[in-house]
């Protein structure tokens, strides 16, 4: 939600039929990733031809819905959760979390040495936390509504 907005925030209602379409692609909505909206892979190379990450909050135009950062490339976003194959056909509809601990830890977001797709809001990788060394592993710091 924090990456796509809620229905709300994308011009529908959750009783709308069309709500799911109305969830955006990428945070900034359904143009293509560029170097405008996010830190990524490019035709110049990785980080926007920087083969690094870069500040916080560079590209403004990539903001999600809530005004949130680098919701998509710069760097992958450890999840709380761990990979379970078949966790997500039983698990709760509102906030799962797969406590269970496992091989596998889920990220998103993409990052800096990432191209499109890895950028969607929906997608998910797995690694195993154990061998990440490649600098484009992050965490995003979040607290419960108020």
């Amino acid at each position: 939600m924090a990456a796509r907005g809620s229905c709300e925030k994308n011009g529908s209602t959750a009783s709308d039929p069309a709500c799911a379409q109305a969830m955006r692609t990428y945070p900034w909505g359904e143009d293509t990733p560029t170097c405008s909206y996010a830190v990524m892979a490019d035709g110049s190379g990785a980080g926007c031809g920087t083969n690094a990450t870069w500040a916080v909050g560079s590209l403004p135009a990539g903001d999600s819905p809530y005004g949130l950062h680098d919701m998509a490339g710069n760097v992958w976003e450890w999840t709380r959760d761990w990979y379970g194959a078949t966790y997500y056909g039983s698990s709760p509809t509102a906030d799962p979390v797969n406590a269970a601990i496992g091989k596998d830890r889920p990220d998103r977001g993409g990052s800096f040495f990432g191209v499109a797709v890895p950028l969607r809001a929906r997608y998910r990788d797995y690694r195993d936390p154990s061998v990440v060394a490649d600098g484009a592993i992050g965490f995003r710091c979040s607290r419960a509504w108020p």
